[in-house]
């Protein structure tokens, strides 16, 4: 049950993530395939989810050197997901709490851009990062959604990302826990 905390992540956020991207990012041979791994990218696939055209690059991960080596070869809109610390209560109903941040960025190392093309450029990404939070709830809204789980449990603390921090990249980033019922 503790692996599916992770592939639920995964599987979620690539709902936001165009398909094409997806293809490109899934490319795990078959003979070193982790066992759910064709199971886990077929749901993904064939999830209609809430596309989002402008996203370029998907990264999931809490690899630094994986993170680091997609983040500096990317030039477009980034969303990257790291999943931390996990607090337990399996006493009580949704016990189970994760700490998660969600980090919308792009590439700042642009020659051509001026304050007003950076201001625009932090603007879209703050809209996808909006986009996919107003997402998060209008899912927990929904009828047939697992009571079992809550996507964001509020506060959720927005915060710039720092181009000097990450890699030449300029963004927002929220971080939240989730939080689900995992029984005894």
């Amino acid at each position: 049950m503790n692996e599916d905390l992770i592939h639920k992540l995964f599987r979620y956020f690539s709902r936001f993530v165009p398909i094409s991207l997806l293809n490109e990012i899934m490319i795990q041979p078959g003979h070193s395939q982790m066992p759910g791994y064709a199971l886990t990218q077929a749901e993904v696939l064939s999830d209609p989810g809430v596309r989002i055209p402008d996203i370029e690059k998907y990264i999931f991960s809490i690899n630094e050197k994986f993170v680091s080596e997609r983040i500096k070869n990317s030039k477009g809109v980034i969303l990257f997901v790291e999943y931390g610390t996990i607090s337990a209560d399996f006493t009580q109903a949704n016990g189970v709490r994760q700490s998660i941040a969600v980090t919308v960025a792009r590439n700042f190392s642009d020659a051509n851009n001026d304050n007003l093309n950076e201001a625009i450029l932090m603007n879209r990404c703050l809209d996808i990062l909006m986009t996919i939070l107003q997402q998060m709830f209008a899912d927990m809204g929904e009828l047939d959604f697992c009571a079992a789980i809550e996507l964001i449990t509020p506060p959720i603390e927005i915060q710039v990302v720092d181009p000097a921090l990450f890699y030449g990249c300029g963004g927002w980033c929220a971080q939240f826990q989730n939080s689900t019922t995992i029984p005894v």
